[in-house]
């Protein structure tokens, strides 16, 4: 419990990948990080078997010492207004008070495990770049793409809200670390006809768009082969062939930007400007759902 030893043969690199943290630190100074002991009783246990005692021996418990829980912990056991309380009918914790950051502790087999929870703006800023990598692997996973197919990524945000001069930090301050993760250029330039998949998205309140570009179309969306879909599901209709979509994938509904993603995919038509209509109305591109449209059909015309 008063660190890890240093001798140890420990693999720092490999801890701070799998961990995601920036920093380890090994030492069995346990003074220089103001670790103390505290406990509170095991009330299933001791409850039952102190009964009418159990409330001023839990006080007791409550104000045993860090020297006193540590000699506690090497006996085993302790008398505590006349009872004899083993360590193991305690609930031990550590507490961290310290000048230098704020830690969060937890012990196994005699490891004392400290973590840092101190942030600051470039953590924060890598986080975001880290839920911006999310978005781009799920576009391309919905795209149909392997890792083998080269692309090319781009952004584009709409507006000067705040929400959007931190991402634009972020991903200018982290283009290289996203790039690295996603194995693609990354860029905020317009994006050429080649298309293969665009949608919107959102991370931490800032929606934007990102595009995939390459020379590979997007895999067209699996239909049902027999039958109807389950569930509610709207018809789309071009050039003389018809699908059906659903409205709620995923339990996520549908809208009218992802559906215009869903028929380029279908069709083929990814690097084209298309309209959808309704009933003769131009269904106009919103975050709105569709679900409206359950049963209804969707006209494709190209422009």
């Amino acid at each position: 419990s008063s660190g890890i030893n240093a001798e140890w043969p420990l693999r720092p690199g490999y801890i701070v990948g799998e961990l995601n943290v920036r920093k380890m630190t090994v030492s069995s100074d346990k003074d220089k990080y103001d670790v103390k002991l505290t406990a509170k009783p095991n009330h299933m246990i001791l409850g039952k078997r102190l009964k009418k005692d159990f409330k001023p021996v839990s006080a007791a418990i409550a104000a045993l010492t860090d020297s006193e829980l540590t000699a506690m912990q090497e006996t085993g056991s302790r008398s505590i207004l006349g009872h004899e309380i083993g360590y193991e009918e305690l609930h031990v914790s550590y507490q961290v008070k310290s000048d230098t950051g704020s830690y969060e502790a937890a012990s196994m087999h005699g490891v004392l495990i400290l973590l840092d929870c101190t942030t600051d703006q470039e953590m924060m800023d890598e986080g975001q770049a880290r839920e911006v990598i999310n978005r781009v692997q799920k576009m391309r996973k919905r795209a149909g793409l392997v890792p083998t197919d080269k692309i090319s990524v781009f952004y584009k945000f709409d507006g000067d809200t705040k929400n959007n001069e931190d991402m634009i930090r972020t991903v200018n301050s982290h283009k290289d670390m996203i790039e690295t993760a996603i194995k693609s250029p990354f860029s905020g330039a317009p994006p050429p006809e080649n298309i293969i998949f665009s949608d919107e998205v959102e991370v931490k309140g800032c929606k934007f768009v990102l595009t995939i570009c390459g020379d590979r179309e997007a895999a067209p969306t699996q239909q049902w082969p027999t039958g109807r879909p389950t569930g509610k599901f709207l018809q789309v209709i071009f050039d003389g062939s018809s699908r059906e979509v659903l409205l709620s994938p995923n339990g996520q509904n549908l809208t009218t930007h992802r559906l215009q993603n869903e028929v380029k995919a279908m069709f083929g038509l990814f690097g084209r400007t298309i309209q959808l209509s309704h009933n003769g109305d131009v269904v106009k591109l919103s975050a709105s759902d569709l679900t409206h449209l359950d049963g209804g059909t969707v006209d494709v015309t190209v422009q």
